[in-house]
C-alpha cells in the first residue's frame, strides 16, 4: 500500500513539473510570438564582404527587441520584389530600397511615407550632405528615404602622368582639361587624356552630369522638359560631341560602361576619370588589377564649365518607409539606428563606404585610413542627382538611343535634343 502511495505520489510530482514546464514554454513561445518584427528588403552592398550589414543588424534586434527578417539579395531581384509589392499595395515589408531615379513615380503613387514627422528626422538631415536630403525630399520638403548607400561620383586623376608632363595641378575646367590632354598626348604620355562611359544608362549619367556643369537643365521645376530649348544644354551636348570627334576622349568610350572605363584607367591609358565611384580609388591601389597604384589622386574640386556650375553627380540608394507598412515606428527605429552618425562611423571604417553626414569627411580618424575622403567631402558638397520624374525609364531609354546617334554623328545635337523632346511628350503625353 504504502508502495502505491509513494508511486503515485511521485508522478503526481512529475505530472505537476510536466505540466509546470510545458506551461514555461508556452509562455516562452507567447513572449515570444508578441515580440515585435519587421522586414527589411534592401540589396547587398556591394562593399559589405565582411557581413557587417548582418551583424549590425542582430545587434539592434539585442538592443531594441525588434525582430528583424532582413532580405538582401541583387538589386534587380529587389527591384522587383519592392516595386511589385508597393503597386498591388502589399504590407509585407516595412523597410524598402529608394532608389534615387524612383522617388518621383514612389512619391507620386503615395507608396512611401514622409519620414520629417518621426522624432529625430530633423536632427539626422541637418546634418546629412544637401546632395542626399535634396535627392529624398519632394518641392514641399517632405523627406522620403535615408541613404543607405551614398553612391557619390568624384573626379579622380593620374597625378604621376600630370606630373611627368609638367602640369602642376589637375584641371578645374572643361577648357583647361582638353588643354591638359593636349600636353598630355604632345609629350607622349597617353594618346587620349580623357576616358568616359558612354554606353547603357552610364552614358545617360555622363551627359546629365556634363549638361549640370555648364548650367544646364533638362526638365525644369514643374517637369516639364526643357532639354531641347535650353542653350546652355545645347552648348554642354555639343561640347560632349566635339571632345570625342577631336581625341581629347578616348574613342572606345562608346563601347564603355563605367567598370570598362575604370579598367582603361587603370591601366594608366587616361589621366582623367570624371565619375569615379566609392571603391574605385582603393582598387587603382590594388596591384592585382590595376598598373597604377599609388598614382590615383582625388581633386579637391569638380570639373565644370564656370564656378558657378559646380556639380557632382549622386546616384544614392535609400531606406524608405512604405505607407502600408503595419510596423512604421519599428521601421524607423531600425533606419535610425542603421543610419546613426556614429553607425555611419563606424560602417565606414569597417567596410570603406563613402560617409553620409558632412562632418565625417573631416573626421580625424577616417582621414587617417582613408585621406582623400576630404576632397570627396569638397565635392560632395556639390552633389547633385538624376532628373526626378515618374516616367524616368522611359526617359533615359529615349535619351540613350537619341544620344548615342549623336554622338555617332548621326544627327546634330538639335535634332537628338528635338526627337528626345517629341519622344518623351509622345509618349507619356507631358
Amino acid at each position: 500500500m504504502r508502495k502505491k502511495l509513494k508511486r503515485l505520489i511521485v508522478i503526481t510530482i512529475l505530472m505537476t513539473m510536466m505540466i509546470q514546464m510545458s506551461g514555461c514554454g508556452n509562455s516562452d513561445k507567447a513572449q515570444e510570438d508578441s515580440r515585435e518584427k519587421i522586414t527589411v528588403c534592401l540589396p547587398r552592398n556591394e562593399m559589405d564582404n565582411t557581413g557587417y550589414i548582418e551583424s549590425k543588424t542582430r545587434e539592434f534586434e539585442k538592443e531594441t527587441g525588434i525582430e528583424v527578417e532582413l532580405i538582401n539579395t541583387s538589386w534587380d531581384n529587389t527591384s522587383d520584389l519592392v516595386t511589385k509589392e508597393m503597386s498591388v499595395g502589399g504590407s509585407t515589408y516595412d523597410v524598402v530600397e529608394l532608389d534615387n531615379s524612383w522617388v518621383e513615380k514612389f512619391v507620386a503613387n503615395g507608396w512611401v511615407e514622409p519620414l520629417n514627422e518621426y522624432e529625430g528626422c530633423d536632427e539626422m538631415m541637418e546634418g546629412l550632405l544637401p546632395g542626399l536630403v535634396n535627392t529624398f525630399s519632394d518641392a514641399d520638403g517632405n523627406f522620403y528615404g535615408v541613404t543607405w548607400n551614398n553612391d557619390t561620383r568624384f573626379f579622380m586623376y593620374n597625378a604621376k602622368m600630370l606630373s611627368d608632363a609638367g602640369i602642376s595641378e589637375p584641371p578645374k575646367t572643361w577648357d583647361e582639361m582638353v588643354e591638359d590632354c593636349k600636353i598630355l598626348k604632345e609629350k607622349g604620355i597617353c594618346e587620349y587624356g580623357l576616358i568616359m562611359s558612354h554606353q547603357g544608362l552610364a552614358s545617360v549619367n555622363e551627359l546629365t552630369y556634363t549638361i549640370y556643369s555648364f548650367g544646364g537643365e533638362i526638365f525644369d521645376d514643374e517637369g516639364n522638359m526643357v532639354v531641347q530649348d535650353d542653350p546652355n544644354s545645347i552648348e554642354a551636348l555639343q561640347f560632349a560631341v566635339d571632345i570625342l570627334a577631336d581625341g581629347t576622349v578616348n574613342p572606345t568610350s562608346i563601347s564603355c560602361e563605367y567598370e570598362a572605363a575604370a579598367n582603361v584607367f587603370y591601366a594608366g591609358e587616361a589621366a582623367f576619370y570624371l565619375q569615379a565611384y566609392p571603391s574605385m580609388y582603393a582598387t587603382s591601389n590594388d596591384e592585382s588589377v590595376s598598373s597604377i597604384v599609388g598614382q590615383a589622386e582625388v581633386a579637391p574640386y569638380t570639373i565644370t564649365n564656370s564656378e558657378e556650375t559646380n556639380v557632382c553627380l549622386t546616384l544614392p540608394e535609400a531606406m524608405a518607409i512604405p505607407t502600408t507598412s503595419k510596423n512604421k515606428e519599428a521601421a524607423w527605429e531600425y533606419i535610425r539606428y542603421m543610419s546613426s552618425e556614429e553607425t555611419n562611423k563606424e560602417q565606414a571604417k569597417e567596410i570603406g563606404t563613402l560617409p553620409i553626414y558632412s562632418s565625417l569627411y573631416t573626421d580625424p580618424e577616417l582621414l587617417e585610413l582613408y585621406p582623400y575622403w576630404e576632397n570627396v567631402g569638397k565635392q560632395s558638397e556639390f552633389s547633385r542627382a538624376l532628373p526626378c520624374l515618374e516616367a524616368y525609364d522611359v526617359y533615359a531609354d529615349i535619351f540613350l538611343a537619341e544620344t548615342q546617334n549623336m554622338l555617332m554623328g548621326n544627327e546634330t545635337v538639335q535634332q537628338a535634343a528635338d526627337n528626345v523632346y517629341e519622344q518623351f511628350t509622345e509618349s507619356t503625353g507631358n
